[in-house]
């Protein structure tokens, strides 16, 4: 038999075939069986294995077997320092293993000593004795700079750390090294094959890292972490605030059994993610943004040629003549704080065209009527003056060049409807604490009020714009940048940051993109030329989104499907916006949408996109959001305060508009005395005082603008009595320079405003200056910065007394009650959250009243006693023009100087 013919004899295992050598010829060449080839080599290649073993076994070897040895490989391997603490290994897959790939290892490290440490993950190759050869395969899990991960522990293969950011600890996390669970997977097989090569990305193991935070919504100044095989437990120092966290069935509850205080445990699920973004981001985390550009100029650019091409090959230029080619035109300006009390800034004005062929809509604001859409909170149930519709919607045509570019716009009744945001559990990537959650917040008090989700701002990797959700920083402010923020009185501010990266106290919510489209009737006001990342000089036409606000205090939602940055912004200026921030770019990225949410957990829910050239899954700000984004709901126009009050619409005539409620009443038992309340809202009244005729002469008082013209008396809704003062008192009584009494120092003093929210001056070294459009009367304290004075509790005649403060969110409550002392007045105030309180009583012990319009005791135009007036005013939308000085208060905490949390493991 020829050679090359020769059968070898199979291998076999236990009497059984395993296998039959083969060979061919192809083309007159041997191709000879494999096992045959390895046989006849097999002295050779374990001579190659052994030397390439003994080389990388004796590569990298630190001075001597020690934690310092491994932390000074560690350290060269980050570029950084790594303490000797906080050496988390992982469990070993064997010595082969762990010499030639190495065993995985968890540990802190920071660019330099001192500085905010981050959580890595790296593969350390072993000796059989344990000592380090290498270290390799180095991953940032956290990569957060601004915030410092500490504590790092381990137990039953879990791991723990706490981070400190801002001064205070931010939340605990609890790494699963084996894997993420099956539950935090998602669904199909593509989805979960894409994931599993990000996986390796960013943590060096394609099943990842499961990981689950508990976020502490108030942050704490120290704790103890105790971590042991089934549980961890925190003691922040503090009665109430324990946690215990069973770590496999991820439940968290108090240290004594009962409802965690003030924490949520938040686990990192990964969602559906569209096989072209996740491309888009994967080459880009490999090879760097510019390359993505470059192919995004391309692509848009072409598709732009093609599109302006083939439009000007059918259109017909008499028909798409620009209206006037070198005038701006501009939708007509509505300020709400100057229109009369019966004028609205609802609907919103129409916007000119640039085009004489004027489309269908154009220009012209439709209401949304979805049946699905729900009505507002506490809104008076009138056929007669029902809520108008709080969406409307339009279309404009912007671009000079491009008669067919369109830019539809929503726009918000922020009277009915308030703003907030919510983090993606990708985007922004914070650089303090954990990842956002990525979807509507679970609690039914929240999603059953969402009626719109829209998309939010750039990615972190293109500039780091700031974003802070409910008190929790993810990205610091940027100085300049533009700004969405959301204060505590639910109000929706837009606006630059200051040249400061401190955060005012009142601030909870933030998001930040580039600078201002628009900035006070200004498009572009920086001379911006690049509006996302993209090269340098080239303008990228592709979908884009923005947000802007109004001078009458409404949000208009902008969405083009082919639009560069700066048509967008005179897109906004056309439309009448006072500041305009833009937010998301490209498609798939980008989307409003209508909603109502019943039950996300089942998918229970009605959505329907705004546009139809809207690339994103209309669920998914509701389910799963890699990116960050913006949710609306209705407003609860009822008080909201810790008492235990029910307040209802007080029966009086209410101040415009008729069908919103301004004026509120209730009661409020403290034992045996019943305290009358009654509540005005902010922004729904302009006060006015006016002299008693036993104060001053009438020509004084007439002098000092202290009296109620005709055009006052129609709008009138309530005069609440003050008294007179004394010769004992001399209370101080004026308007600007005209003062009837001066003011004194040594007393509190309430300052009036129209527009503005009444004003408690507590005394002072000095009386407070008065401007020519500022009232003054001064009265007594019953209480101050929360507490209850002595003259509250002073004893006198049994007469009806009364009392006022302002709550810290501009809300003006009046009380009542027939006593021979005010302190239940104080008591009852301090209960609704005011923290000074003023006695309505300028020394005259007259008895109190509250008269209001549209009762059987209706205010009259003179009293003996001083009164303060309060006269109905156009109801100002809760959204405005944010500016603030470069410098915040004290409040706002930046540094890092508190106790770290320390560890004790259980044995």
């Amino acid at each position: 038999m020829p050679p090359h013919k020769k059968r070898i004899k199979p291998l076999s295992s236990g009497g059984a075939e395993l296998a039959s050598a083969w060979s061919a010829r192809y083309d007159g060449a041997v191709v000879l069986p494999f096992a045959a080839f390895f046989r006849l080599r097999a002295w050779a290649l374990g001579g190659l294995f052994l030397a390439a073993a003994a080389a990388r076994c004796g590569s990298q070897r630190p001075e001597g077997h020690s934690v310092a040895g491994l932390t000074q490989m560690l350290s060269t391997a980050i570029a950084g320092s790594v303490p000797s603490e906080g050496l988390v290994w992982e469990p070993s897959d064997g010595f082969l293993v762990d010499t030639f790939l190495g065993r995985r290892l968890l540990f802190l490290g920071a660019p330099a000593p001192g500085a905010p440490k981050d959580v890595y993950r790296a593969r350390v190759r072993l000796t059989l004795d344990g000592s380090p050869i290498a270290v390799w395969g180095v991953r940032n899990l956290t990569e957060t700079p601004h915030g410092d991960d500490v504590a790092l522990e381990s137990s039953a293969q879990r791991a723990v750390f706490a981070t400190l950011a801002f001064g205070k600890i931010q939340a605990l996390s609890v790494l699963e090294p084996a894997g993420i669970r099956e539950a935090e997977l998602p669904k199909s097989a593509l989805d979960r094959a894409l994931l599993a090569v990000t996986n390796f990305q960013q943590t060096g193991s394609i099943r990842g890292i499961g990981r689950t935070d508990i976020v502490l919504e108030l942050p704490a100044e120290s704790a103890r972490l105790t971590l042991d095989g089934a549980r961890l437990t925190a003691d922040f120092g503090e009665a109430g605030r324990g946690l215990v966290y069973e770590l496999e069935p991820r439940t968290l509850r108090g240290s004594d059994g009962g409802e965690a205080y003030a924490a949520r445990v938040v686990p990192e699920a990964h969602g559906s993610k569209p096989p072209l973004l996740w491309a888009v981001d994967t080459v880009r985390h490999e090879v760097g943004p510019a390359p993505i550009a470059w192919l995004e100029n391309v692509v848009f650019g072409a598709r732009d040629s093609v599109k302006r091409t083939t439009y000007s090959l059918f259109q017909q230029p008499a028909k798409t003549a620009l209206a006037n080619a070198s005038t701006p035109v501009r939708a007509r300006v509505l300020d709400a704080s100057a229109l009369g009390a019966t004028e609205d800034t609802w609907p919103p004005p129409r916007i000119p065209s640039l085009w004489t062929d004027i489309k269908p809509g154009e220009g012209e604001w439709e209401p949304v009527k979805y049946a699905f859409l729900k009505p507002m909170l506490g809104t008076n149930n009138n056929a007669d003056a029902p809520p108008p519709a709080y969406f409307y919607r339009t279309f404009i045509r912007p671009d000079r060049e491009r008669p067919y570019s369109r830019v539809v716009l929503v726009a918000m009744d922020t009277r009915q409807l308030e703003l907030n945001m919510q983090a993606g559990y990708e985007d922004p990537k914070p650089t303090a604490g954990p990842p956002g959650e990525g979807r509507l917040p679970r609690d039914p008090q929240v999603y059953e009020r969402v009626v719109a989700t829209f998309n939010g701002a750039f990615k972190t990797t293109h500039g780091a714009y700031g974003m802070m959700v409910q008190r929790r920083v993810l990205l610091p402010p940027k100085k300049g940048g533009a700004s969405v923020i959301v204060n505590d009185a639910r109000e929706i501010g837009l606006g630059s940051w200051p040249q400061s990266e401190e955060i005012p106290p009142d601030v909870v919510s933030y998001r930040q993109n580039l600078d201002p489209l628009v900035e006070d009737g200004v498009p572009n006001p920086t001379g911006r030329q690049l509006w996302g990342w993209q090269l340098e000089g080239r303008s990228v036409l592709t979908q884009r989104t923005a947000l802007c606000l109004t001078p009458a205090g409404h949000l208009y939602y902008a969405f083009a499907h082919e639009i560069d940055g700066k048509t967008l912004g005179t897109a906004l200026y056309q439309a009448g916006c006072a500041y305009a921030i833009h937010l998301d770019m490209n498609p798939a990225h980008c989307g409003f949408v209508f909603s109502d949410v019943r039950n996300p957990r089942t998918g229970d829910m009605t959505l329907r996109l705004l546009d139809d050239e809207m690339r994103i899954s209309p669920d998914k700000y509701a389910r799963w959001s890699a990116k960050d984004f913006f949710y609306v709901s209705v407003r609860d126009a009822t008080p909201r305060d810790a008492s235990e009050v029910s307040w209802t619409p007080d029966g009086g005539t209410q101040p415009p508009p008729a069908w919103l409620p301004g004026i509120y009443s209730g009661k409020l038992t403290l034992g045996s005395l019943e305290v009358e309340l009654v509540s005005v809202e902010k922004g729904r009244a302009n006060a006015r005082l006016r002299a008693g005729s036993r104060e001053f002469g009438k020509a004084r008082r007439e002098q000092a603008g202290l009296t109620l013209n005709e055009a006052d008396y129609g709008h009138v809704l309530l005069a609440v009595g003050l008294g007179h003062t004394t010769d004992a008192t001399r209370y101080g009584l004026g308007a600007g320079a005209e003062l009837l009494s001066p003011l004194k120092p040594q007393y509190a003093t309430l300052i009036l405003e129209d527009g503005e929210p009444l004003r408690v001056v507590r005394p002072s070294s000095a009386p407070p200056p008065l401007t020519s459009k500022q009232q003054a009367v001064q009265l007594p304290l019953l209480a101050i910065a929360g507490q209850p004075l002595e003259r509250a509790r002073e004893r006198g005649d049994r007469r009806r007394r009364g009392a006022l403060c302002v709550t810290p969110n501009g809300r003006l409550i009046f009380a009542h009650a027939e006593h021979d002392s005010s302190d239940g007045l104080a008591a009852a105030l301090l209960r609704v959250g005011c923290e000074d309180v003023l006695e309505l009583d300028r020394g005259s012990h007259h008895p109190g009243f509250l008269h209001r319009a549209g009762s059987t005791t209706p205010p009259m135009d003179e009293y003996e006693a001083s009164a303060l007036y309060l006269l109905g005013r156009t109801m100002q939308p809760h959204a405005f023009r944010w500016k603030t000085a470069d410098s915040v208060p004290s409040k706002a905490v930046t540094s890092y100087d508190v106790p770290h949390p320390t560890r004790s493991k259980t044995p």
